[in-house]
């Protein structure tokens, strides 16, 4: 992204990101685990936030980057396994009905950690968060626990 910064101002959405806020009384409980450009962890007490953007459809190498971004983020949940595993963020597929194969690495990542989709447990949670209308597309925020 630093090269497309240097040929001047960015409009639109041109890129993603991560990013966790939190609040200044949580910061004596806090501790950044990783900070990439793709994802970010952090540690609340005895909890584990992670806030993830996975690339969209047409990105060369996708299956790559999710493959490498999934085992890295298994790696880190492995390493705080005594805590309590949030992950959410845009995933850039379809959870339900994927034949991506960035949707099995997601699936895998939520069985080998015991995770459950949210949006599952909490159907009114299944709303669009961002829509294109004249493109006919929509999004969700993915997020599981």
């Amino acid at each position: 992204m630093s090269k497309f910064v240097g040929q001047g101002m960015l409009r639109g959405r041109p890129f993603g990101g991560t990013i966790i806020i939190i609040k200044k009384e949580l910061l004596k409980v806090t501790q950044t685990v990783h900070c990439d450009e793709r994802y970010v962890i952090i540690k609340v007490a005895n909890y584990l936030f992670v806030n993830v953007y996975l690339p969209c459809v047409g990105t060369t190498n996708k299956l790559a980057f999710c493959d490498d971004i999934f085992t890295d983020i298994c790696a880190w949940c492995e390493y705080y396994s005594n805590c309590r595993i949030f992950i959410a963020g845009d995933f850039n597929v379809n959870l339900d009905n994927s034949t991506d194969a960035c949707c099995d690495c997601s699936k895998e990542l939520l069985l080998k950690h015991s995770l459950s989709r949210c949006d599952d447990l909490l159907p009114v949670a299944k709303v669009a968060t961002h829509v294109n209308a004249s493109l006919h597309q929509e999004s969700h925020i993915d997020f599981m626990s």
